[in-house]
């Protein structure tokens, strides 16, 4: 696998047609996706009829291939935005609503714990990337996809906060990033669509305040733009 990414990796930077190249990695990414979406929402609806012992096998198989698989999207999401490709998967991405409710139920059962233990984290960073690359400007999403990348993927994040191990502090979990990088994509949207997504995000706040400043400051910022006059949300 590392050779056939090595050789995909030189041929997309070689490629002398970029749109091209966009349209072979926009196929790539939507196969992957599709397969893991497939394989996730079979594991989280599982056909419980037939015998105990072959659907946990089964259920094991699935997970497996959703990991694997999720890897490669990964990977393609790491090309893509280096090659700022990514428009068209920030947008896919945004719009899972069927496939984040399965990511849930699939977490909220501990099932996954001795199978596939970094199947949380690796969700994450995908989301995590593609995230990232919006709040940096290298993928210039409209108001809707910004909005439906956090209201879609807020809920996932939130029930991996506890699946996933604690890190070393100079080595961020991505569930930290991740808050931190939804909060400054909510601090974009209207000021309502604001307010509905920060509740959701007190979920993120520990005893100690000061444990989560990124938290304080996306309220700050949210009651400093409520202090503005309607003319200047407008531009958002």
């Amino acid at each position: 696998m590392a050779f056939a990414k090595a050789f995909v990796a030189k041929l997309l930077r070689d490629f002398s047609s970029r749109e091209s190249a966009r349209r072979v990695l926009d196929r790539a990414f939507e196969t992957s996706l599709k397969v893991v979406k497939e394989l996730l929402e079979e594991y989280s609806n599982p056909d419980l009829r037939g015998d105990h012992n072959e659907t946990e096998a089964i259920q094991r198989l699935n997970l497996h291939k959703a990991m694997t698989n999720a890897r490669h999207l990964l990977w393609l999401i790491e090309r893509m935005i280096e090659l700022r490709m990514a428009d068209k998967a920030v947008k896919d991405w945004s719009d899972q609503a069927s496939f984040t409710a399965d990511l849930q139920r699939t977490f909220r059962d501990d099932a996954w714990r001795n199978i596939v233990p970094g199947l949380p984290a690796l969700v994450l960073r995908c989301t995590l990337k593609l995230a990232n690359a919006v709040t940096s400007g290298s993928i210039l999403a409209a108001r809707q996809v910004r909005m439906k990348l956090v209201k879609d993927w807020l809920p996932v994040l939130i029930v991996c906060k506890d699946k996933i191990p604690a890190m070393l502090p100079s080595h961020p979990s991505p569930y930290r990033e991740l808050e931190e990088t939804f909060l400054r994509i909510i601090s974009t949207l209207p000021m309502l669509d604001a307010q509905e997504l920060l509740q959701q995000c007190l979920s993120f706040s520990t005893r100690n305040v000061e444990d989560c400043p990124h938290l304080v400051s996306a309220f700050k910022t949210w009651f400093r733009r409520a202090n503005r006059s309607p003319q200047a949300e407008n531009l958002y």
